[in-house]
């Protein structure tokens, strides 16, 4: 006897495609049923206001990093100065306040310097994060497969502000490991063997 059903064949595993990153999408380079490889490109985000963000991160750090400069200049200045004024204080040819000044001038520049190192770190992070995103306008596939949906044309706006967007399904394996969706009839199910079973 046989028993008849329709029903859908699925991949037992897909995985999500998604953006990071919000823009327009400036090229869809695959299609359904595309196979795609691992770190193949899918489709690109317009990078211009990433490009932009990196720029205005390396400026930062280009400003950070004079900042320091600067900063270690007044150090070298208030070191001398305050060197100068425990030369002089032992024969008091320096006024108390002079010399209290001398010494916290010091102190103000080597906590001025700590600030900037902290500055350059910071930017250095923040062009770290800044390249990320760029790298990220780039959406390439996780996995070996087949794109089995396509959700995104090109010119779509793609917006990750508050979830990440789905843009891809792709199915590793689907040659291999697939199953049938199917709805038998309750009477019918008892009856349901494997075929090789069978033999």
């Amino acid at each position: 006897s046989a028993v008849n059903s329709t029903g859908t064949v699925q991949p037992v595993l897909t995985v999500q495609v998604g953006s990071f990153v919000s823009g327009p999408l400036q090229k869809v380079h695959v299609d359904f049923n595309a196979k795609v490889t691992k770190g193949q490109v899918l489709a690109e985000v317009d990078p211009m206001i990433s490009k932009a963000q990196r720029a205005q991160a390396k400026a930062n750090l280009t400003s950070a990093k004079a900042n320091l400069m600067q900063t270690e200049a007044k150090l070298e200045q208030a070191k001398q100065d305050w060197e100068r004024a425990k030369i002089l204080r032992p024969a008091n040819a320096i006024a108390d306040s002079d010399y209290d000044l001398a010494k916290s001038t010091f102190e103000v520049a080597k906590a001025n310097v700590a600030v900037s190192q902290a500055m350059i770190e910071q930017s250095t992070a923040a062009l770290q994060l800044a390249e990320a995103n760029l790298g990220y306008t780039t959406i390439r596939s996780p996995v070996d497969g087949v794109v089995i949906d396509r959700k995104v044309d090109t010119g779509q706006t793609v917006a990750s502000q508050f979830q990440t967007p789905e843009l891809f399904k792709v199915a590793p394996d689907i040659e291999k490991r697939i199953f049938i969706f199917a709805s038998v009839d309750e009477a019918d199910i008892g009856l349901i063997r494997d075929a090789k079973q069978r033999e």
